[in-house]
């Protein structure tokens, strides 16, 4: 599966193998205390053995350069969604260079179209803790 929007040079679709390197490259400017676990995770992803996330979208520039990923899972705990299945951002990183392009929007509507699919009722992300996001569909 992958989604084109109106900007057809940017590609949003799932990760692959082949974008291990590049994935764990991303992890790491995002999340960069947790480097050392970033491959082991990335090969349990693949092997189907990684609980969260359960997915991961990449945006691919007509290079085929991936410059940004949103990694999501599905969960039933959020407030005010007690009990719902909800589509749940786990984490969006876009490479400096490429912000501002509108590529967290184009991930963002991505990644609500995965969590419909995945019969979510609920979309919703955080940042340090707080819920900013929250849509029922």
């Amino acid at each position: 599966m992958s989604w084109r929007f109106n900007d057809s040079s940017i590609l949003i679709r799932p990760v692959v193998p082949p974008d291990a390197r590049v994935w764990q490259a991303l992890r790491t400017a995002h999340w960069p205390d947790g480097a050392a676990d970033h491959a082991s995770e990335i090969a349990c992803f693949f092997a189907g053995t990684l609980p969260e996330p359960q997915a991961v979208l990449v945006a691919v520039i007509p290079s085929g350069e991936i410059v940004a990923f949103t990694e999501l899972s599905v969960r039933t705990d959020l407030p005010g969604a007690e009990s719902k299945r909800a589509g749940y951002v786990e984490g969006l990183y876009i490479r400096p260079e490429f912000r501002g392009r509108g590529l967290a929007r184009k991930l963002l509507v991505a990644a609500r179209n995965w969590a419909r699919e995945q019969n979510c009722a609920a979309f919703a992300s955080d940042r340090a803790g707080r819920i900013i996001a929250h849509q029922s569909f």
